[in-house]
């Protein structure tokens, strides 16, 4: 999949530095550039910093997808508890009117609900989705889940009838869970932007024009071919790492 290629590729640049590296430790004072951001202490210094880069991205996905694993999970049961509570406020309220509006706020309720046969965070926890971010309508039925869940909150709690036995059921006991799916949802928040500044920096080290890693490698390998010849066995020692976007490494 795509974004596993991404992270992939940002992996494949940094090693194939340190590649590119040893070998050029072994020409020796043949390898002297007259570029001071190929010289072997540059290139030896972009590598440090490219593996860095992305092991701080690795560091941090897996607070990112725990988080939103414990979301899912916090907010799979939602709607199944909304069907309880409109049974317990049928059950306590003979307001017709009053009945209906409580079953159009668990509809929306239930209908926000994120697609279970969609991929869930847990499938990721092998790749790094790169700068690819949770995508809005994703996010945002979470958000509309909570909002509609407020509401239903508010009106049962109009009712001073609705006194269910069940804890879990009562006015109390839906704020609690209330309170406990907004710090869910803001833990998601919280970690996901740490992962996308990290994700940023990566990009910056890797990609970035006449100081970045893969800048800097294919330009020391133009060099080496400058120095050796196409053809030369130093050369073709190192020709074939590649330093680029996933799809020119492939």
């Amino acid at each position: 999949m795509m974004t596993s290629n991404l992270s992939s590729g940002a992996n494949t640049n940094v090693t194939n530095l340190k590649t590119l590296n040893s070998a050029i430790l072994g020409f020796g004072d043949q390898y002297n550039p007259a570029n001071a951001h190929i010289t072997p202490a540059a290139l030896q210094a972009v590598y440090l910093l490219g593996l860095s880069a992305v092991n701080a991205v690795d560091s941090v996905l897996p607070a990112s997808i725990n988080a939103k694993n414990a979301r899912s999970k916090a907010f799979d049961s939602l709607g199944k508890l909304a069907t309880r509570t409109g049974n317990a406020f049928k059950s306590l309220v003979a307001d017709e009117p009053a009945r209906e509006n409580i079953r159009s706020l668990i509809l929306l309720i239930q209908r926000g609900r994120v697609n279970a046969k969609s991929k869930s965070a847990t499938t990721d926890a092998a790749v790094d989705p790169a700068t690819v971010k949770e995508s809005t309508s994703h996010k945002s039925s979470y958000d509309k889940q909570l909002d509609n869940f407020f509401k239903l909150i508010q009106f049962l709690s109009s009712f001073p009838a609705y006194t269910p036995n069940e804890p879990d059921l009562t006015v109390a006991g839906l704020n609690a869970l209330y309170n406990n799916l907004i710090l869910n949802n803001q833990e998601v928040t919280d970690t996901q932007i740490q992962l996308d500044n990290t994700r940023r920096n990566r990009e910056k080290v890797l990609y970035q024009s006449v100081t970045g890693l893969v800048h800097m490698g294919n330009d020391s390998k133009s060099y080496i071919k400058s120095v050796f010849g196409a053809n030369s066995p130093e050369y073709k020692q190192i020709s074939k790492l590649k330093f680029g976007t996933y799809k020119n490494i492939m």
